[in-house]
């Protein structure tokens, strides 16, 4: 749970960087060769947070085995990691598009690597585009980005993923945001 002091002081941070946070995006995008808007609106999905009616990805997010736990900055998400890694757990999704510790270890490198933003996006945009490769379609990409095993159950959880990133991608299209990611 996020303290009123440090949420007053996330809000500041968030609205000066609603803005300033999407060239991050749009440029490990052009870079990885994905859709900026779709990999944009995955991060919504993956750790947006809603301060102050504005609702956008925070970059110091876990998930640790289930749980969802916002940090200040890098360094107090650094140690929440250590801290869950020291336990044992392995089921840590992490940052702003919550790439899994247990099942992407082998590209992540550290612990601290992977508690920078930019390498977590960029980290994602790879296996978002690992996906399509192996998809063809941007969006069944994306749904196999959250769970790429292929049961019912997995492709009804994918499914159900699909949706809410397409809920954030049609939201920002409708903001006049979006470019076309067919």
């Amino acid at each position: 749970m996020v303290p009123r002091a440090v949420a007053v002081s996330l809000l500041l941070i968030v609205c000066l960087r609603a803005h300033a946070v999407e060239p991050l995006y749009q440029e490990v995008a052009e870079y990885a060769g994905v859709p900026a808007d779709i990999l944009y609106a995955m991060s919504k999905a993956e750790s947006g947070l809603l301060l102050d009616n504005q609702f956008a990805p925070w970059p110091w997010t876990l998930n640790i085995a289930g749980e969802a736990k916002r940090f200040e900055n890098r360094e107090a998400m650094f140690d929440g990691l250590m801290r869950a890694l020291g336990t044992g757990e392995m089921l840590i999704d992490v940052g702003p598009m919550q790439v899994n510790w247990y099942w992407q270890f082998h590209v992540l490198g550290s612990p601290w690597r992977i508690t920078d933003p930019v390498v977590s996006v960029k980290i994602a945009a790879q296996i978002l585009r690992n996906h399509f490769e192996r998809s063809g379609d941007w969006w069944e990409a994306v749904g196999q980005y959250h769970r790429p095993a292929p049961g019912l159950k997995d492709r009804l959880i994918a499914e159900q993923y699909r949706a809410r990133v397409r809920h954030f991608y049609d939201q920002h299209s409708s903001e006049g945001l979006a470019s076309d990611a067919a």
